[in-house]
């Protein structure tokens, strides 16, 4: 199983205390907090990288493999410079001490953070100040079932060697 949880929660408990302003998920619920604040959303949950590997441990199989994971982030602010500056600030962690703190406390590994763009967007007359930016990070993907063994085999039509 893929520890979502734990990356999820790790990464956003972190990033928080880094920022110091509430990260909650895009479209989620509950109401959206004053400005400052950030999103995020799982855009990818996990596709699989290659073949799983399978070793038998005691009574059971191990499925093993890795999985990629995708998250975007969003800025929210008053102004377009705190917009620019608060993403980069959280892009700044992913880079740096964030990626120590998912690969020690989930198991996930940074391999790619992307560019921060510019995602303002007007509604009515006013504007919402927004900058963005993705996260790519690769985690391990651990199957466990009860090993069925095969006690018996009957073979017909197979020559005996002996």
């Amino acid at each position: 199983m893929i520890p979502f949880e734990q990356i999820r929660k790790v990464m956003i408990e972190g990033l928080t205390s880094h920022l110091g302003v509430p990260i909650i998920e895009l479209d989620g619920r509950g109401e959206t907090p004053p400005y400052p604040f950030m999103t995020y959303s799982f855009t990818d949950e996990g596709s699989p990288i290659g073949h799983m590997a399978v070793t038998a441990g005691g009574d059971q199989l191990i499925h093993f493999g890795t999985v990629s994971i995708s998250v975007a982030f969003q800025s929210y602010t008053r102004t377009r410079l705190d917009s620019v500056e608060l993403a980069n600030r959280a892009r700044d962690w992913f880079l740096t001490e964030g990626h120590w703190v998912l690969k020690d406390g989930a198991g996930a590994v940074v391999f790619d953070v992307g560019p921060s763009q510019n995602l303002d967007l007007q509604i009515g007359e006013e504007w919402e100040r927004r900058n963005g930016f993705e996260v790519d990070l690769r985690a391990a993907n651990v199957i466990t079932a009860p090993l069925q063994p095969i006690d018996e085999v009957n073979l017909k039509g197979v020559d005996s060697h002996g």
